[in-house]
């Protein structure tokens, strides 16, 4: 057994291990791997039973019932019984009830429920399984209950009101265990309880760099893997990469990049002054040689080869009008003392552009520069008036992605000035039609740009890079994050 650990360097470590935070960019990596979910799809990309030993289907699609894998056990040795699986999912579902998770939109009885141990009469205990009745055949299913949010953890954790007790309260029912955790590393440690790659890693410590640089480690012999957007390689790494020193695997480019102008305060409140600002900065942008190949000026929400992509012609803008000087609060990520990737490159010029964008107009940029978590923190405050983000979905089917975007509290929060987006959603997911679903998405897509409070400009790849130790050929690239049990690791 090799214990030499893999080195693995994220944007953040975790704040917390509470399931119901594992959206957070910085707790989902560990909460992954430390609490299995009923059913992953991240080996080889094909259902695989974790918690679930097996899972059956009635004939309308509708009841699916989970057999919980007898004799599996938390790391503190207590049984995971089919209660507990129950309490879990019965946890995120009371504390989600009025949010648009596809999972709740299943179960309708969900956004009525008012008192905490009243039982469902969708999802509840029969024998050694866990049933689920819901009001339509579901799709991607296996995709939406193996996130992170619905991994099973202890109610050793939570109270009786489903409260997480203690921040970094953790009984691993996953495949890895926390062995140390401290404000530089988390170190998991292998449990050997489910199907893993060869030679998978025994010991992974997980480090982070919030200036998201993290491919720098790899170049210095500090990091054996780590996840980038494709933007944000450098030069140095694609060198490494052509003479066969360092490897990348890609996912597709499902990534999108976007200005958002906050329509619900003053600055950004006019529909048509966003729109007018929307096609100045974009044609500003254009004028850049930065946008190009994969990272192509595209003011399409929904990536290219998408289900929903539209081609926006960008209107030239008249001289803009200027208007009474307001002022806006500008969020900004801190400025590198040399631009070494696309990805920098391409933050200067949408700094420079946005900024003579704003002069154009009158308006005043009160620029805070702060780091992801910062950024994110105010973003949930509703403390700025511009900033800029990235999220993404599925290539083949949005719309599980676009319900936590625009349906929910957990995901992205994307905002919606015209409020049609949610029953667009609800229309497209009512039909199995796909002509009419990617009719419903292009819709979507056309209103994003439309009300310009999204002001989407180019689309990227979440690329793992990595040493010749490291081999992820039995990775499933459409799901995310990583599940360390795939890595076949060879450091010797």
């Amino acid at each position: 057994m090799n214990t030499q650990p893999l080195r693995y360097w994220f944007w953040y470590l975790p704040t917390t291990l509470d399931t119901a935070k594992a959206d957070r960019a910085g707790v989902m990596t560990i909460a992954k791997n430390i609490y299995a979910p009923l059913v992953s799809t991240f080996l080889d990309g094909k259902p695989q039973g974790m918690i679930a030993e097996n899972w059956a289907v009635d004939n309308t699609g509708k009841t699916w019932r989970f057999k919980i894998r007898a004799g599996i056990v938390f790391d503190d040795g207590s049984p995971i019984t089919p209660e507990i699986v129950l309490q879990n999912f019965r946890r995120i579902l009371w504390l989600t009830r009025k949010d648009g998770l596809l999972l709740n939109s299943l179960l309708p009885e969900v956004s009525k429920w008012e008192n905490y141990t009243a039982p469902l009469k969708s999802v509840y205990v029969d024998g050694d399984e866990i049933v689920f009745k819901f009001n339509r055949r579901p799709m991607n299913l296996f995709e939406e209950i193996s996130m992170p949010i619905y991994g099973i953890a202890s109610p050793k954790c939570f109270d009786e009101n489903g409260k997480w007790e203690d921040s970094f309260c953790a009984v691993s029912s996953g495949q890895y265990k926390i062995k140390e955790i401290s404000q530089e590393k988390v170190v998991l440690q292998s449990r050997h309880v489910f199907d893993a790659a060869e030679n998978s890693p025994e010991i992974v410590e997980v480090r982070a760099r919030v200036d998201k640089n993290t491919g720098e480690e790899i170049l210095a012999g500090t990091g054996d893997l780590t996840v980038m957007a494709s933007m944000d390689l450098t030069d140095e790494i694609m060198q490494k990469v052509r003479s066969s020193e360092m490897n990348l695997s890609a996912e597709p480019a499902a990534r999108m990049h976007f200005m958002q102008l906050n329509a619900k305060r003053p600055a950004f409140a006019d529909k048509h002054l966003r729109q007018s600002i929307r096609n100045t900065f974009l044609n500003m942008l254009r004028e850049k040689d930065v946008f190009i190949g994969e990272n192509e000026l595209d003011p399409s929400f929904i990536p290219k080869g998408g289900v929903g992509h539209v081609t926006f012609n960008v209107a030239e803008e008249a001289k803009p009008k200027k208007t009474p000087e307001v002022e806006a609060v500008v969020l900004l990520t801190p400025v590198p003392d040399s631009l070494k990737s696309k990805g920098q490159k391409i933050h200067k010029a949408l700094e420079d552009a946005i900024l003579k964008t704003l002069q154009l107009y009158s308006i005043k940029a009160r620029i805070v520069r702060c780091d992801g978590g910062e950024l994110i923190e105010r973003r949930k405050r509703n403390d700025f008036d511009l900033l800029f983000r990235f999220s993404g979905v599925s290539i083949d089917d949005p719309y599980a992605a676009l319900r936590m975007m625009f349906m929910s509290d957990i995901g992205a929060c994307i905002p919606d000035p015209s409020h049609t987006i949610p029953g667009m959603i609800e229309k497209a997911e009512a039909t199995d039609d796909p002509i009419q679903r990617k009719e419903i998405a292009e819709k979507i897509n056309k209103t994003i740009y439309e009300e310009a409070s999204v002001v989407t400009y180019a689309h990227s790849s979440i690329v793992y890079v990595y040493t010749n130790k490291v081999d992820l050929s039995r990775l499933n690239l459409f799901s995310d994050p990583i599940e360390f049990r795939v890595i076949t690791w060879r450091p010797e």
